[in-house]
């Protein structure tokens, strides 16, 4: 039966057809197509020029499962609505895209059972690397997952025990909670909040930075650390507790952007004005801490370069194989108005009674 018949689905070009056009043999369009090496740029361009002439296009899961690699990257994250991860899965994909591969994207909601499922449904999937920010750093399932996960591991922003092979792309938060900590002291904050997340990384290094801070200034600790899971409910709360408190402090920081909404609720209930009643920081630039008024200061980081960073160590990785790595990249402090003086007595009155 003729493939031109009316009706009829034409039958997609296949790589004889390619070789017949461009005159070579079937090993040397596959060689051309997979981009290995050792064809002359003349043969190359003949192979392109035919391939995109007929419109052939590589069947991309035949040949991943011909040579045992999918040409695809796992990524479990926590909260795909955050931005800051969608701007680091952005800038892996950037990376990958390039190199031909695609991204396979799953959330665990922040579940740590989850982030377990999610590695093992990702490994079935048979892809040839994990980019993995999970909700705990000590979970058992999880931990089971990745010390049975063949390909190569990249963590963003969580420390694992040392018999799992991972490669490490993390934010230097010390230096930026540390900065904003210092500013705020230097403007006459004497009684600092600190509101977290869960027991990883991040919140240790903003919690060693701030408690570094008030040691390097020589004066007193006086810290008020809220912990919880970051959300804008813990950021509500931990509002509340703390500028109900007989003492309440006259500067807050929140160690995540996920906070701020839950917060800034509380703020404009209470009738407070933001670099005069309440200094107030936040950690990641989301656009609500740009156009908030007043402007909210804030630690920043390149999210899209974690994400990108990880990408390249993967692709190393799958290219040749080697020790685990570990990358640091910056954070800094951005002060905007929504940090001020230290409040007056008046202010403080008025922090109470709201």
């Amino acid at each position: 039966m003729s493939d031109n018949l009316p009706g009829h689905p034409k039958a997609r070009p296949g790589i004889k057809a390619v070789a017949a056009l461009a005159g070579v043999g079937i090993a040397s369009v596959s060689r051309v197509l997979s981009g290995q090496p050792g064809s002359s740029p003349q043969l190359t361009q003949r192979v392109l020029d035919a391939a995109r002439t007929l419109g052939y296009t590589p069947n991309a899961l035949a040949q991943g499962l011909r040579r045992k690699a999918t040409r695809s990257i796992g990524f479990v994250g926590s909260d795909i609505t955050n931005p800051l991860i969608a701007s680091i899965v952005g800038g892996a994909e950037s990376v990958l895209s390039v190199a031909g591969f695609s991204v396979l994207l799953t959330n665990s909601g922040g579940v740590p059972s989850v982030d377990a499922e999610r590695i093992e449904v990702l490994m079935q999937r048979q892809v040839d690397g994990l980019i993995v920010l999970p909700a705990l750093e000590d979970d058992p399932a999880t931990l089971a997952a990745l010390r049975a996960t063949k390909a190569p591991i990249a963590l963003i922003d969580r420390e694992l025990p040392a018999d799992i092979p991972a490669h490490y792309v993390l934010s230097d938060h010390y230096q930026g909670v540390g900065d904003a900590a210092r500013y705020l002291l230097a403007s006459g904050h004497r009684r600092i909040g600190l509101v977290v997340g869960r027991d990883v990384r991040p919140t240790r290094e903003r919690i060693r930075a701030m408690e570094s801070a008030f040691d390097t200034y020589g004066v007193k600790r006086d810290l008020i650390v809220h912990r919880g899971t970051l959300s804008p409910e813990h950021g509500k709360a931990a509002l509340e507790e703390m500028l109900d408190a007989k003492r309440p402090p006259s500067a807050i920081v929140l160690g995540g952007n996920q906070l701020l909404e839950g917060a800034l609720e509380v703020v404009h209930r209470r009738g407070l004005q933001l670099g005069t009643d309440l200094s107030l920081v936040s950690c990641d630039d989301v656009p609500l801490c740009r156009f908030h008024q007043p402007a909210i200061a804030t630690v920043m980081r390149d999210a899209a370069l974690l994400g990108a960073r990880a990408a390249q160590i993967l692709l190393a990785q799958i290219e040749a194989p080697g020790e685990p790595e570990t990358v640091s990249l910056p954070t800094w402090f951005a002060p905007r108005p929504s940090c001020g003086a230290a409040a007056r007595a008046t202010a403080a009155k008025k922090l109470q009674r709201a």
